[in-house]
């Protein structure tokens, strides 16, 4: 039988989500979902307690024409950048270890993946 042929009527239907090698990535992927929000969601709460409790300092110059908000915005948008990369190497890697595998590319350890 080929992959490209359906399978036949009297087959056994196997749900595929339901298959036990779906339940690791899936949990990895949820324990680096909630490693992204939270550390997205500290650095938000910390650049608003900042702004919050520094008042009219906010708006202080401190390197030229940028402010201490804009400096505290620009260190907010590199954490999600910066963290969002982490994210996607990190699911990459670990939910889907064998990505890589069609192309060639060695993995961690120089070995063929």
């Amino acid at each position: 039988m080929s992959l490209f042929e359906p399978a036949p009527r009297s087959a056994p239907g196997v749900e595929v989500a339901a298959h036990a090698a779906h339940r690791q990535p899936r949990g990895a992927s949820a324990r680096r979902r909630r490693r992204l929000v939270a550390v997205n969601v500290a650095v938000t709460v910390l650049v608003l307690l900042l702004t919050h409790t520094l008042d009219g300092l906010v708006a202080t110059p401190m390197a030229g024409a940028y402010t201490l908000g804009m400096l505290l915005l620009s260190l907010q948008a590199a954490t999600m950048v910066i963290s969002a990369l982490w994210y996607d190497r990190a699911c990459r890697d670990v939910c889907d270890p064998h990505v890589n595998e069609p192309h060639g590319i060695a993995g961690r350890g120089g070995e063929l993946l």
